[in-house]
This record gives C-alpha cells, sequence and structure tokens, in this order.
C-alpha cells in the first residue's frame, strides 16, 4: 500500500479507539448499572430476586477506577492521534509542504521533490544533490550552505532567501526566479541559467564575472546561457 494509504488506516484505527474511549467514559459515568438481590417471599419456600437500577457513584470505588482508566484510554488515544498527524505531515509533505518546517543538515538527495514548498524552511547544510526541484518554493528559505549540485531547480522560486556558501554547481535554473542573494553561493560553476529570471543587472553583471564551466546535462556553458 501507498504512504497515503498507510497513514488514512492509521489514523482510522487511532480514530477508532478514541471513539471506543469516549463511549466507555460516558457509559462509566452517567449510564446505570444493574444489581440483584435476593428477598425472601411471602410464600414459605420461595425465594425472589428484586432486580434494580444503581448509578455508577452508587457502585463505590470499582466504578471510579473504571473512569479513571477510561480517562487514561482517552488521553492515549488522542495522543496517538497527533503523533500520526504530525508523522504523516512531515512524511507526505502535504499541506504546505515544508513551508516553516526545520530540516538542517537532512539528506534529500536525488529524490524528485518536483513543486514542493519551502517557504520560510530553516534548511541549513540540506543535501539536495541530484534532486529534481522544479518549480519549486524557496522564499525566505535559510538556504545556506545547502548543496544544489546537479539538482533541476527549473522555474524554481529563490528570491528573498538565503544562499551563503550554497554551492550550485552542475544545477539547471532554467526559467528559475533569482534575486542578490545568488550572489553569495559558493560556486555556480556549470550551472545553466538559460532564460531564468534575474532580479537586477547589477546581479546579472556580477554573475557573469563568477560563471565558469559548461552543463554536463544541457551541454549549456555557464556564460552562455546568462547572455555575458
Amino acid at each position: 500500500p501507498s504512504m497515503a494509504t498507510r497513514g488514512l488506516v492509521a489514523t482510522s484505527a487511532v480514530f477508532a479507539c478514541a471513539s471506543a474511549a469516549v463511549l466507555l467514559l460516558v457509559s462509566a459515568n452517567h449510564g446505570p448499572s444493574l444489581s440483584s438481590r435476593v428477598s425472601p417471599s411471602r410464600h414459605q419456600g420461595h425465594q425472589r430476586v428484586v432486580t434494580r437500577c444503581e448509578s455508577p457513584r452508587a457502585a463505590g470505588r470499582p466504578a471510579m477506577m473504571k473512569r479513571k482508566d477510561m480517562l487514561s484510554l482517552l488521553g492515549m488515544g488522542m495522543f496517538a492521534l497527533g503523533q500520526q498527524q504530525m508523522q504523516s505531515k512531515a512524511i507526505s509533505g502535504g499541506g504546505k509542504g515544508y513551508s516553516g518546517y526545520t530540516i538542517e543538515d537532512q539528506d534529500f538527495s536525488n529524490r524528485d521533490m518536483t513543486g514542493e514548498e519551502f517557504r520560510g524552511t530553516m534548511a541549513k547544510r540540506v543535501n539536495f544533490r541530484g534532486t529534481k526541484l522544479s518549480n519549486a518554493q524557496f522564499q525566505k528559505a535559510d538556504l545556506r550552505y545547502v548543496d544544489f549540485t546537479g539538482a533541476d531547480l527549473s522555474g524554481a522560486a529563490l528570491e528573498q532567501c538565503t544562499l551563503e556558501g550554497a554551492i550550485l554547481k552542475d544545477a539547471i535554473l532554467e526559467n528559475a526566479y533569482i534575486g542578490e542573494p545568488i550572489l553569495e553561493a559558493a560556486t555556480i560553476e556549470g550551472a545553466d541559467f538559460t532564460d531564468a529570471v534575474i532580479g537586477s543587472s547589477y546581479t546579472l553583471r556580477e554573475l557573469c564575472r563568477k560563471a565558469s564551466g559548461t552543463n554536463p546535462v544541457t551541454g549549456v556553458s555557464t556564460k552562455e546561457s546568462l547572455g555575458c
């Protein structure tokens, strides 16, 4: 089964556990209990059984213990549900993806993360070597010392992010949105900037001064891709 299917099954199981705990708790607190006693009959030699309803409080200590157990079960069920939801979100990257998360020092190399969102993500020293990141969103992300060697960043948004010490060797940045912070990258050797949207003429001029090498995938030189 897929990750999404396993997550759905796990969520359903936790909900079932929590629901059962709630029902048992309600029953323990409010449901009447039956008790029986033997009462002598007016007719000699006969007895009759008298059944009456009692509240949990009337039953005494055992009911209180049951109520405590149900509260514990309910608490465990809700905790497990919260943990499973957090894990599912982290694994699937659903919703806003990794936006706002701290993923420092993690290894995402050689993955397909096309269109993933990393807005405002703390991603120092993350390994994105050979990763497909086309159309990914990195606005305002902390990308210091990130390794983008050979990554596909076509159409990616890299405005207003921090790229100090980032490695962009042999990266593909065709049609990417690039701002001045890219000047802080450690290297752009072999990067392909064909049709990239570059924030200013100053940024373009400085990139041309640093440009060198040829992209091994597209066969385009970095200087040529920048129109230097």
